[in-house]
């Protein structure tokens, strides 16, 4: 028999892509089966898919001569939703044919085997049938003949399929398919279901209404699979902003449609751990009580609590046997497929780490380590968590050392919003509740996206549609009039909380007075409902027990969750109604309660910080090593007593661990005192006795502090520390120095989000500037103004720290005013940490992001002053400078940049805290140090700036660099950020 070639899949180039539209359904087949390949093609577009097929002989949609299917494949990615392969004896000796297997296969698609010729599974290699779906269209009397048309030569040729086999395929690609058009809606048990859900995420039910992420759903799907086929551990983390529908894609995303590929995957129920991730509402423990019961297993609740508080050894035999039963039968006498993937979800991930959560949070991120790590069964965690939330989870000390896949779920491309306005609509379509959308209302939304940008636009658009379609959806249309009747998207949540507070002038227990009626609704939102996380300065929404909130306060507070801004529950073991605002974009587009969280921040940053150190103080049989509030921190931490509506929040645990910090405080400063007193009066005999013992090296340390560094900071260091209310007051810009001379000057930088990296256009762009990023930097930070000079070092030296090492300064007559050189990445986290030791305050580090968020300060062009070097701007060899390729200048010779920093560039390279990684794929968002994660090297570390002895190019703000961490030289040097208390 002659050898015959297989048609490509796919074609590459934009052009082609543009004319490929949205195939979802790729036809693999040899060319001795091109009538068989064309008649499938006409058969599926007679049955749905017309319009979603690639074919390789399809003159409009197929692949030109002499294109790589390999990458065009590959480019198609994130659209292809499934593969079929036409297997014949020909298919099968091709070896073209398999090598497009192998490439579907590895890129994790959905697979079907369709069979056109009576083969038999056991004459199939094994790597297929373990991997695919088949169907036999070659068996069976029932065929039914079908007329094919070849392209370019136009014969015709007959083919004839089995009826049964092209209904089983049309049974398997509707529920391989990912479009919304394949999930029945409205759902059986809820025909009269909103088309819009407003600020609640949509759940499984919703699948049919989830429209605008199909690419991230390809991806998360392929990324899942290929997880399952990998090694463990298995955990991805679906990462975005708050307000980008993480919990929405989840849950009627992806939550479904892996329900449905059950030949691979088992997902439990959406566990969200609000308080308790183990025994609450939506806990772990309800998760797999629902997952039994689904898959007809009966185990008592209270032996599933057994188990989860056993461990691994009780419940991977529990959780073997659920995937046990649901493994699916063998198809055509093969092997029985391996029992499916569970799927363990949670979602709102940034809840693990609230201070009223630790209880349950720790043991069970100690329980889903151990699950995700075996294989019996193979258990797949699912994270979705806030971008500034995500270095939480990374840095879990449950989850040391376990890879983390990423999945990054950016806001909504600006062409999808018109498809999360009109689907759900076209849904209703031949329906008593049909709903016709007007053009100029879809023109006007799409508007007031494009015009606030991508911040929240998601929730904003969700809660307007459930308005309009509450107030207007009985008139069978929704109308641009209507639409600016409500305020449009800008002033629709204004308008709800007016409306809320309208309808209170009916209720006699609600004052009267509008001001006395906006502190009744402060007191029973803040810090019940609305909070600040103390680690990002962003604000969070809390869930709490409605009995909680204050009695007076509820009236008021009903009515917000009758406008839908706040959402309740009822706890079905315990018969308590819960509440907490819809989303958390109602903390920040409602102007006046983001005001209120503004003016109250500082104090509920310390209210969480108290809850937390008390949980651990208490976790640790109350010990007093875990008394972490002295001095400032513990003043602040009373003054919440000057607030009963916060103070209100502390419970009697709290209350005790600050008592305890204060009775610890009086305990050490009397202790101080004796020990100073024993220190003077023996210490002549402490040196005699010393003398033999000096050498070693803890008395050696405890000497050299209390004979050194303890004088030197109680003199010059201490009484110059910010208190925590002047801490607190900082606002951008101002500067402040925590010594009486030769410390670093620190200057405030705000908050703010930028694009890290370089476009291509850029000159002297690199490949390791890519791929440009967003990040965002959740709260306000100190940076130094200068890079740490000889002088500031020398005063380390003299403090009793950095190792005692004293850097060569070339005899530079102005030494004091030059950065320190010759200093390696050991020394200067040496410098660091003795800097936070005498002033008990946390310096170090810039991380890589904030460094180029601090070098860029809000420009966005090559360098801090512009897209070209130009004269005397800094000090590198051509930037036209008294210095250049000569010596470092004095600090602060140039302009400062518009954060007042001076010489982010030039001058000195400076170290960072990152790893060396050769790109930003996979890079944090959110500003934190990327360590070990993803292949990152650890021996050498990131450097930015550029030097006096560097080209132009490298002091552009994108430009990296790698340096291993021993190495000095003599443009070598460093700068510092201070963590801030929230203003």
């Amino acid at each position: 028999m002659t050898t015959a070639t297989c048609g490509p899949i796919v074609a590459l180039g934009q052009a082609f892509f543009q004319a490929l539209g949205v195939s979802r359904i790729f036809i693999s087949h040899s060319s001795s089966n091109n009538a068989e390949a064309v008649a499938l093609r006409d058969w599926l577009a007679n049955n749905g898919w017309k319009d979603e097929i690639f074919l390789d002989l399809d003159p409009q949609r197929g692949i030109a001569a002499g294109e790589r299917w390999e990458r065009s494949l590959n480019d198609a990615a994130n659209r292809c939703e499934a593969v079929l392969f036409v297997v014949s004896e020909a298919w099968l000796g091709s070896g073209w044919c398999l090598k497009e297997f192998n490439l579907a296969h590895k890129l994790n698609k959905r697979l079907f085997g369709v069979l056109i010729e009576d083969l038999q599974v056991a004459d199939l290699p094994v790597n297929l049938t373990s991997v695919w779906q088949i169907v036999r269209l070659a068996a069976g009397r029932d065929h039914v003949m079908l007329r094919a048309i070849l392209p370019i030569t136009h014969e015709e040729a007959h083919v004839t399929f089995s009826a049964e086999g092209l209904a089983r395929l049309k049974h398997g690609l509707e529920e391989a398919g990912l479009d919304p058009k394949y999930f029945a809606w409205p759902p059986a048990n809820d025909p009269d279901r909103p088309p819009y859900r407003g600020l609640r995420p949509l759940e499984a039910e919703d699948a049919g209404i989830f429209f605008g992420r199909d690419a991230p759903i390809v991806e998360a799907l392929d990324r899942l699979r290929g997880l399952s086929t990998s090694t463990p551990p298995r955990l991805l983390v679906i990462l975005g902003a708050s307000g980008a529908g993480k919990s929405s894609f989840l849950r009627a995303g992806l939550f479904p449609r892996l329900a449905r590929d059950d030949r691979n995957f088992l997902p439990l129920p959406v566990i969200r751990p609000e308080r308790a991730a183990i025994s609450g509402e939506t806990g772990l423990l309800s998760a797999l009580e629902a997952a039994f019961a689904a898959g007809r297993i009966q185990v008592a609740r209270a032996d599933l609590r057994t188990a989860i508080q056993a461990g691994p050894a009780k419940l991977q035999p529990l959780l073997h046997k659920l995937a046990v039963k649901a493994t699916p039968m063998a198809a055509d006498g093969g092997e029985k497929p391996k029992p499916p993937t569970l799927i363990l979800s949670i979602d709102q991930g940034e809840e693990l780490f609230l201070a009223e959560a630790q209880d349950e949070a720790r043991p069970f991120l100690v329980l889903l380590r151990d699950l995700v790590k075996d294989d019996t069964p193979a258990v797949i965690a699912v994270f979705t968590i806030r971008s500034d939330n995500y270095e939480r989870l990374q840095l879990a000390p449950e989850l040391e050392g376990m890879r983390q896949d990423m999945l990054s779920l950016p806001p909504m491309p600006k062409g999808s919003y018109a498809e999360v306005i009109k689907g759900p609509a076209r849904r209703l379509e031949a329906t008593p509740r049909a709903l016709d959308i007007e053009d100029t209302l879809v023109d006007a939304l799409l508007a007031d996206i494009e015009a606030g940008g991508a911040k929240d636009a998601l929730p904003l658009l969700a809660f307007t549609l459930e308005r309009l379609y509450g107030e207007y959806h009985a008139r069978g249309s929704l109308k641009l009039a209507h639409y600016e009747a409500l305020g449009r998207i800008k002033g629709s949540i204004e308008a709800a909380v007016e409306r809320a507070l309208k309808a209170a002038d009916t209720d006699p227990t609600i004052p009267r007075d509008r001001a006395a009626r906006l502190a009744l609704l402060r007191r029973g939102l803040i810090p019940w409902l609305a909070g600040i996380d103390p680690d990002t300065g962003a604000p969070r929404r809390r869930v709490a027990r409605l009995s909680e909130i204050p009695a007076e306060a509820r009236p008021l507070i009903r009515h917000l969750v009758e406008q839908r801004l706040l959402a309740t529950d009822v706890n079905r073991n315990s018969g308590e109604a819960t509440i907490e605002p819809a989303h958390e974009a109602l903390l920040r587009q409602w102007g006046m309660l983001d005001g209120w969280l503004s003016e109250d921040a500082g104090q509920l940053a310390v209210l969480e910080g108290v809850k937390r150190a008390s949980r651990d103080w208490a976790a640790n049989n109350r010990n007093r090593a875990w008394l972490s509030h002295q001095t400032d921190r513990l003043a602040a931490a009373e003054r919440l007593s000057a607030r009963p509506d916060l103070a209100a929040n502390l419970e009697p645990t709290d209350q005790a661990y600050i008592a305890a910090c204060r009775k610890a405080e009086i305990d050490a400063t009397r202790g101080r005192r004796r020990l100073q007193s024993a220190l003077y009066v023996s210490l002549v005999a402490v040196i005699v006795g010393l003398v033999g013992w000096i050498n070693q090296a803890a008395i050696k340390d405890q000497w050299g502090y209390w004979t050194v560094t303890y004088p030197y900071l109680r003199a010059q260091v201490r009484p110059y520390v910010l208190t925590a209310a002047k801490e607190e007051a900082l606002k951008r810009g101002d500067s402040f120095k925590e010594c009486a001379q030769d410390c670093p000057e620190m200057v405030v930088v705000p908050a703010g989000t930028f694009e890290m990296g370089s476009p291509q256009s850029e000159k002297g762009h690199d490949q390791d500037d890519v791929p440009q990023h967003p990040v965002t930097i959740g709260k306000p930070f100190a940076v130094a103004k200068y890079e740490v000079t000889y002088a500031d070092w020398d005063a380390c030296v003299k403090g009793g720290g950095c190792n005692g090492y004293k850097p060569n300064d070339y005899g530079l007559a102005d030494a004091n005013k030059v950065p320190v050189l010759n200093v390696n990445w050991d020394d200067a986290k040496a410098y660091v940490a003795w800097l936070s030791l005498v002033t008990g305050k946390t310096y170090r580090l810039l991380s890589e992001a904030e460094y180029e968020y601090a070098a860029r300060a809000g420009t966005t062009t090559a360098y801090p002053w512009g897209d070209d070097i130009g004269t005397n701007n800094a000090d590198c060899n051509g930037c036209g400078s008294q210095w250049d390729n000569k010596r470092p200048a004095p600090v602060g010779s140039f302009a400062p940049n518009k954060f007042g920093l001076y010489d982010m560039v030039g001058n000195v390279v400076e170290w960072t805290e990152d790893c060396w990684h050769a790109n930003y794929i996979n890079a944090p968002k959110d500003a934190s140090p990327w360590l070990t994660e993803t292949g990152g090297d650890c021996k050498s570390r990131v450097v930015r700036g550029g030097s006096w002895s560097g080209a132009p190019g490298d002091l552009r703000s994108a430009n990296r660099g790698r340096l291993s961490t021993d190495f000095r030289y003599d443009d070598l040097g460093f700068r510092l950020v201070r963590t801030l208390l929230a203003p």
